[in-house]
């Protein structure tokens, strides 16, 4: 009689393509000891071993049930009769695992506990020098949960969430772990609508925002205006216009960009610029010379304009004046032919003197323009103080953006550096010799599902075709129901922290990298700081407890309710709060409130 081991549970009953149902020994309790180990039996997400000579394989549990599956072969189940159903993942042969099975098991083969060796293989085979630390495997105490970082960049990655459930910890674990577990040369840019990272990256990155705070050396957030898609551009300064019109003001955008050419160090070829080109030129001086275009009356032959009664200065954008058009039929007569965007040139008017389009239309002394186009910067030295830098981590905080241009400004500044890194092709800052990861946050406001807008086009772009180029993307959301299904099904690592909406969960199970949609029913129970990791940066799908991080990120909860058992703070900050809210930056000190 053939002796049985203290880890044999049950035994194979059925196979269908990777799943298997496994029929449970009788005599097996509920809880069990082996060697000196505690050991629950029926537990979702648990791992098994099934032994097939030199080769084992390995598969996580995602159903538990008893009598309701019939045993194989046979009409009824016994009474009481308990199963297992499980997804294979992977196997190892000779002590060295890998991802996906060479054979699959036949009725009756033996199903065992997996142990803490098993582990040790499973988990041993996450390369030392290409992984980061970010917590612990929730089932096996002592095995470190390492993430494969090459894989979770070049082949995207997701970090979903409801809102508590751990998910601004989890990036700041992240960033964390890359800026310090060795890998100095690292570039991460984080997009950040909500200004929470600015405090986690500390010492690590620098922080990028609008009205910066020196004191902790933070940055100001530059956008040029000259940089953007003529499309975009016309979105933010003029709005809609009729065709011919848009026509005429594109021209005269090519126009003035072919004119620029000519203080450019290096000159591209005339029949290579366009509107969409990023040369700069003088905004103001567009303006100016549109609206006196819009303004002339002419003499009775009505091709002359008549004499200007006023000059304007387009520095100050005081535009051109001159003498009223008569209503009879005598001079002075009104322009024949204008493109009646009188109301678009105010509005541009307007957006250039509006000081929360300062980032965008006054981009800082060395990214501004003059009005013959030229100034003492380029778009390089912007891109190199995001991303050039020595340090590894990045974040742009745009929470001091307007809402009604967020999309377009982040759409834009994502192509810069992506254009950028592409058209490095084998220089050592290219993607492909120092990748690049940007990660999204909120990415539900940026992605919708059917969105067109600049963020949309540009990281679904990336989404399909950045791996090829050295620019990983993270996806990170509280709200995967309302992601691009194409965006989310790119990632090829999925970290599903708890999740309690049934839409965002069916959205989720649908783009898990991993056939193993089962598993999705464990979110709603997942503990705060908890997920599961699934795909390429993990060697299987895994239940981890991430660490805490050092410095937690501005979004995490307030401290409940010891908040609540101090003192009332002095009334008088609320003077210093209305200061902030006037002049969109933080003002804390105790002088200001007292003002």
């Amino acid at each position: 009689m053939r002796q049985e081991t203290p880890t044999l549970i049950g035994h194979v009953d059925s196979v269908k393509g990777g799943v298997i149902t496994i029929r449970l020994r009788d005599e097996v309790p509920t809880f069990m000891m082996v060697d000196g180990r505690s050991y629950r039996m029926g537990q979702v997400g648990a791992f098994l071993r099934i032994p097939l000579g030199y080769t084992q394989l390995y598969a996580v549990c995602t159903l538990v049930g008893a009598a309701a599956a019939p045993l194989f072969g046979k009409m009824e189940s016994p009474p009481g009769h308990r199963w297992l159903s499980a997804t294979l993942f992977g196997e190892s042969i000779g002590g060295v695992f890998e991802r996906g099975v060479s054979q699959y098991p036949t009725i009756e083969d033996e199903v065992h506990l997996v142990s803490p060796q098993d582990m040790r293989v499973i988990y041993g085979s996450a390369k030392e020098e290409r992984s980061i630390t970010v917590g612990h495997i929730a089932a096996a105490s002592g095995i470190s949960g390492k993430l494969d970082l090459g894989r979770m960049v070049t082949r995207h990655a997701a970090v979903v969430g409801s809102t508590g459930s751990g998910k601004s910890n989890l990036l700041a674990v992240l960033l964390e772990a890359i800026a310090t577990q060795g890998f100095p040369a690292a570039r991460v840019l984080v997009i950040d609508p909500h200004g929470e990272y600015g405090s986690a990256v500390g010492q690590y990155g620098r922080v990028f925002r609008i009205n910066p705070d020196n004191s902790k050396e933070e940055l100001p957030l530059y956008v040029p205006y000259w940089a953007l898609p003529f499309d975009e551009l016309q979105a933010i300064a003029l709005g809609p216009m009729q065709p011919g019109a848009e026509t005429a003001v594109r021209d005269e955008v090519t126009a003035r960009k072919k004119d620029a050419i000519k203080h450019l160090a290096v000159k591209p070829p005339l029949a290579a610029i366009t509107a969409d080109s990023p040369i700069p030129f003088s905004l103001k001086k567009l303006w100016f010379d549109l609206d006196d275009f819009e303004r002339r009356t002419y003499k009775k032959d009505r091709e002359t304009p008549c004499d200007k009664t006023r000059n304007g200065d387009p520095e100050k954008l005081e535009p051109n004046q001159y003498p009223p058009p008569s209503p009879a039929s005598k001079e002075p007569y009104a322009h024949p032919r204008p493109r009646n965007i009188r109301k678009q040139l105010e509005l541009m008017r307007s957006r250039i003197q509006d000081s929360r389009y300062s980032f965008l239309f006054q981009p800082g002394e060395d990214l501004l323009p003059n009005l013959d186009g030229v100034m003492k910067g380029d778009l390089h030295d912007l891109v190199r103080s995001w991303v050039g830098h020595d340090k590894p981590l990045t974040v742009l905080d745009v929470s001091g953006l307007p809402p009604e241009v967020l999309s377009t400004v982040v759409g834009t500044l994502i192509r810069i550096v992506y254009d950028m890194l592409f058209w490095a092709l084998d220089l050592p800052i290219s993607g492909r010799n120092q990748p690049l990861l940007v990660v999204l946050e909120e990415a539900h406001i940026f992605l919708p599902e059917g969105g067109d807008s600049a963020a949309h086009r540009t990281i679904a772009k990336i989404a399909k075709e950045g791996r090829k180029y050295g620019v990983g993307l993270c996806i990170v959301t509280q709200r995967p129901g309302e992601i691009e299904s194409t965006a989310l099904s790119q990632c090829g690592t999925m970290i599903a922290l708890r999740l309690t909406n049934s839409a965002d969960r069916t959205k989720v199970e649908g783009a898990m990298p991993d056939d193993l949609g089962a598993l999705s029913g464990m979110l709603p129970a997942l503990r705060t700081g908890e997920g599961i990791v699934l795909g390429e940066a993990m060697p299987i799908p895994s239940r981890i407890q991430f660490f805490k991080a050092r410095k937690r990120p501005r979004g995490d909860d307030p401290e409940m309710p010891d908040a609540w058992r101090k003192e009332r703070p002095d009334d008088n900050q609320y003077k210093a709060a209305l200061n902030n809210w006037r002049h969109q930056t933080q003002i804390t000190g105790k002088e200001e409130s007292d003002a």
